[in-house]
């Protein structure tokens, strides 16, 4: 099916004091090739003008204008001229090459009927005028794909007839629906976008956005409707069997066309047992915690709700009645399972997960495997979800789904187009979207079991604040990674990228340790590099055990989080061919899952010998022959055999984000494991040394976390008291030396917060003092990285530049918060790690109401965008070409 569009511009409106033709003037002529010049675009501004006191015979009336609008004056009666304010160029457009073209809403969408026969499943359209109308087994919770205003009408008599005495009525539809009056109905109908007409659109996160979206659609139909004489529209009501497309349809008058508003508070309105509420929920992925609120906030503001005796029912209602529908429908009867009693099933023993053989079909997902070991009783949480999802799976089952789409994508050998993408990555984001589901259903039947009997005092958004946890687990939730094959950097798939480029060494430090970027944190025993091969292992470890620095120990500490090989003297990452400027990092791997995925790789790379590899991304690859192949742990080994007085850990960081909890965990548990006696803090007998790919950002992280550790228990130099700090009187200082809203929103709220933030500063000062050539203090950059969003060149260089430098100003948050939490539990030698205490004492304090409201207030008043961890995680994966296994 194709599509073509042109665009003209809109008649424009008469001039004062000269008289028209009534409505010809400004709504085009009844004769064929005036219109065709019109919206051809030969004469946009053409206009029938007539002397100004001409009559005109066969209407029997005559025409005057003021400076106001045309006046029409017609059997001794005024009729004001509708005149439209549709400022837009019109863009004509066709569904087909060979349909008829016509206006297009905003100038890409068509209207297009909701309700489509083969699609009615249940075949509940014929007696309630909605399509898929059903109700769960075991509870009064029903749901429907769009019903007309009649159908409406008619289930909600159905349901109330039924001895209900308070329904919820839930529109789950976060896309502008238009409701058209045809015959003795109003019949839905959705825009859809002319270059996909199969998939709905949104325009709008909440229901005052969707809510005013069909208002401005609905102005905007009769502001087209009204430059033709005969004031119709264009409505499809058949995309698949066009012959007969599109219907012209009247919209004189207002009370023809309906907004979904008007179709259910007026029933409401009629019906006091009916209560309406508008919960946007996204086409294919979980709703929000925003959301979710406004869901239960329904039901905190009706008391009888929680009475046992009380009788209430839930209708959800989407576009098909099967996807959003049916997880609504599962959240109505996980509601009313905890306010009466779950099914004898759902208490029933839940079955262990094997993590090495999953049942796929029980949902036993890594993501799900995770998510029930951190909620309390987690296993019987999602059997109660399981037997919720089972009693509404009538049209959708959500864990056959997710399996259904696992098959599918993993099926595929030649891959081929979907909706415009690859098929393998469409399966694959369905995969996510059901699974991002699955996991949500499983986190909100956890919040019921714990606020239920409180009557949900607690908001989900709260909780999940308090659960930080929780939203990190249903962010990252692809593993594919993990399982995928180690033959594709030999069968041209992937490639081998060396880690050494030209200019990565800013720093010089090649000629004297044979490493890039090698650096120290001035005045302790704490360095940084860049990822070395053998050579600088040897030359660095060599370099701090000599008499001249005098350690006695050196731990090397490696960051990354992607596969490295050693191939005849030169580290390699893998890259994948559509985004060769970063390694493909192995998201949630462990430092063994890691190891074993390198030896895989060597013993590829040893039996094919000759592969292709990129020296530089900007030349073209080359083929090349290795004798040598090592992993990182061959390399630590080796050199441990030469210098047993070496220590080698590997801790996986995430490239390029805000930090996660755990990996400050890490890296402080690393370092205080060879503290056993405090005296060892004030004897530079061991050096630690952090690396990564690059020597730069999770470095520069890791040198401040192990600075800060090392100055609370030495003491803080000169330069951490009040007063002691260098003044700067440059131009913004104050967001250089990172005094945003947000920052100091923050420092107010923690214990001796200026203080705090006075030792972060310096440590981020003295760790660039070594390292000024690189231009990475992560303070300053912060304000670089955002004031480059002016200059950028496209929305989606802005967005990742915004979303960069927001990442840099939540790690110095979390800086910041870890400053804080080593003074707070300095007392007890850090017993409590950091994740607790971030769960524990500032959550509750409102630390992630503060991260999800992130943003520069400085710039931006009003933050839209990125400003939750739930948006910033999301945005920050590329979906690298499907190889592997979806786990």
């Amino acid at each position: 099916m194709g599509s073509g569009a042109s665009t003209v511009s809109p008649p424009s409106s008469p001039e004062p004091d000269i008289p028209s033709p009534p409505n010809k003037a400004f709504a085009g002529s009844n004769k064929k090739e005036k219109d065709n010049n019109e919206f051809a675009g030969n004469n946009p501004n053409n206009r029938v003008v007539t002397d100004k006191k001409q009559e005109i015979s066969d209407k029997g009336c005559f025409v005057r204008t003021n400076q106001v609008a045309p006046i029409v004056i017609k059997n001794c009666r005024e009729e004001f001229q509708h005149i439209s304010e549709f400022k837009e160029p019109i863009v004509m457009g066709r569904v087909a090459d060979n349909a008829l073209e016509h206006a297009l809403i905003r100038g890409k969408y068509f209207l297009v009927k909701d309700i489509v026969e083969k699609n009615d499943k249940l075949k509940s359209y014929e007696k309630q005028h909605a399509p898929n109308f059903h109700r769960a087994k075991g509870f009064p919770a029903y749901a429907t794909g769009q019903p007309t205003q009649n159908g409406v009408i008619s289930i909600v008599s159905t349901i109330l007839n039924e001895g209900i005495k308070e329904l919820f009525l839930f529109n789950l539809r976060e896309e502008p629906v238009l409701f058209i009056n045809i015959e003795d109905d109003y019949i839905p109908y959705s825009i859809r976008n002319q270059d996909r007409l199969g998939e709905l659109v949104c325009t709008g996160k909440c229901a005052k956005d969707a809510n005013e979206a069909e208002g401005r659609i609905r102005k905007e139909v009769f502001d087209l409707a009204m430059m033709k004489d005969e004031m119709k529209f264009y409505f499809y009501d058949d995309l698949e069997n066009l012959k007969d497309e599109p219907h012209m349809l009247p919209v004189l008058f207002e009370d023809q066309l309906q907004v979904a508003e008007e179709v259910y508070e007026r029933q409401a309105f009629l019906n006091p047992a009916l209560k309406y509420s508008r919960f946007c929920f996204p086409v294919h992925r979980a709703p929000t915690e925003e959301e979710v609120d406004i869901f239960l906030s329904l039901f905190r503001e009706e008391p009888h709700f929680f009475d046992k005796d009380h009788n209430p029912a839930m209708l959800f209602i989407c576009n098909s009645g099967m996807g959003r529908a049916t997880v609504g429908l599962a959240m109505g009867c996980l509601m009313l399972a905890h306010r009466t009693c779950f099914p004898a099933e759902a208490n029933e023993v839940p079955c262990h997960i094997d993590e090495n053989n999953p049942n796929f079909e029980r949902g036993e997902y890594l993501s799900v495997q995770k998510l029930v070991k951190f909620i309390p009783d987690g296993l019987a949480v999602k059997r109660q979800v399981d037997v919720m999802i089972d009693h509404c799976g009538e049209l959708y089952n959500l864990r056959t789904s997710i399996l259904e789409q696992k098959k599918k994508m993993e099926g595929i050998h030649s891959d081929f187009i979907i909706e415009g993408r690859s098929a393998k990555e469409y399966y694959r984001r369905k995969c996510i979207y059901y699974l991002e589901r699955y996991i949500f259903l499983i986190c909100f039947n956890a919040y019921l079991r714990e606020q239920f009997p409180m009557k949900l005092s607690v908001r989900y958004t709260k909780w999940m604040q308090r659960h930080p946890v929780l939203t990190q687990l249903s962010c990252f939730m692809d593993f594919v990674e993990k399982k995928t094959p180690a033959n594709l950097v030999t069968t041209g798939c992937r490639y081998l990228v060396a880690d050494e480029y030209i200019g990565l060494d800013v720093l010089s430090s090649q000629f004297e340790v044979k490493v890039s970027n090698f650096r120290r944190l001035v005045g302790l025993p704490v360095y940084g590099m860049a990822q070395p091969n053998r050579d600088g292992l040897a030359c660095v470890v060599n370099h701090l055990l000599k008499k001249k620095q005098g350690y006695k120990k050196v731990v090397v500490i490696n960051l990354r989080n992607d596969q490295v090989i050693e191939n005849d003297g030169q580290t390699y990452s893998i890259h994948d061919p559509t985004q060769l400027g970063e390694p493909i990092p192995v998201i949630g791997a462990s430092r063994r899952e890691l190891e074993h995925k390198e030896t895989l790789l060597k013993e590829e790379i040893l039996g094919k010998k000759i592969i292709k590899i990129f020296q530089e991304i900007t030349d073209a690859p080359i083929t090349k022959e290795f004798t040598s192949v090592m992993t990182l742990q061959d390399l630590s080994e080796q050199q441990q055999k030469e210098t047993p007085d070496m220590l080698y850990y590997r801790i996986p960081m995430e490239y390029d984000h805000s930090p996660l909890v755990k990996e400050v965990d890490d890296i402080q548990g690393c370092i205080t494991s060879h503290f056993k006696d405090p005296d060892l803090w004030t004897q530079n007998t061991m050096a630690f040394v952090f690396c990564c790919r690059t020597g730069k950002s999770r470095t520069t992280f890791a040198l401040a976390i192990a600075g800060l550790m090392y100055h609370h228990m030495r003491a803080f130099p000169y330069g951490s008291q009040p007063g002691e700090q260098e003044r700067v009187s440059c131009p913004n200082a104050g967001y250089t030396k990172g005094d945003y809203i947000i920052v100091l929103k923050l420092v107010r709220m923690l214990p001796a917060g200026q203080q705090v933030k006075r030792e972060v500063d310096l440590i981020l000062d003295r760790i660039f003092e070594t390292m000024s050539p690189m231009h990475f203090h992560l303070r300053e950059v912060i304000f670089f990285t955002y004031n480059k969003i002016k200059n950028a060149t496209s929305e989606q260089q802005r967005l990742i530049l915004k979303r960069t430098s927001l990442d840099m100003l939540e790690r110095y948050i979390f800086l910041i918060l870890y400053n804080c939490y080593l003074r707070s539990e300095k007392c007890t030698n850090w017993r409590r790690p950091f994740s607790k205490w971030m769960t524990e004492v500032a959550a509750r304090a409102g630390v992630y109401e503060l991260l999800d409201n992130l943003g520069f207030y400085d710039f931006e008043p009003n933050v839209v965008t990125l400003k939750t961890r739930r948006e910033r995680w999301k945005i920050r994966h590329t979906l690298y070409p499907f190889y592997g296994e979806f786990i």
